[in-house]
């Protein structure tokens, strides 16, 4: 009978080379940023889909979907009056769009 678990010799090559993006190149790994940031204010915590850490660590790919999400949300948001929520979105979107930009 064999164990049929990866060794800890194993499990270290596999983190070294195989997480990289394929469009970037960058080192992807399984503590990347949440997809929604928890933002601390005076009225407490509010969450932010746009923080400039998340943004870096996404890849060309990633942000397009974001992108389409957001403007699917901010668009369901005005439709329901529900303007200040509208108004965020639209500021992540924009968050969003100038890293395409500066990307490429």
């Amino acid at each position: 009978m064999t164990d049929e678990r990866p060794s800890a010799r194993d499990l270290v090559r596999k983190r070294r080379g195989d997480y990289r993006a394929p469009e970037t190149g960058r080192h992807h790994h399984i503590g990347a940023a949440p997809e929604r940031q928890p933002l601390l204010d005076e009225d407490g915590a509010t969450y932010v889909e746009a923080a400039p850490v998340q943004l870096a660590q996404r890849t060309a790919v990633q942000l397009g979907q974001q992108r389409d999400r957001l403007r699917t949300a901010m668009a369901a948001a005005a439709e329901a009056l529900d303007f200040e929520r509208a108004a965020a979105l639209r500021d992540d979107l924009a968050a969003v769009e100038a890293e395409l930009a500066r990307r490429g």
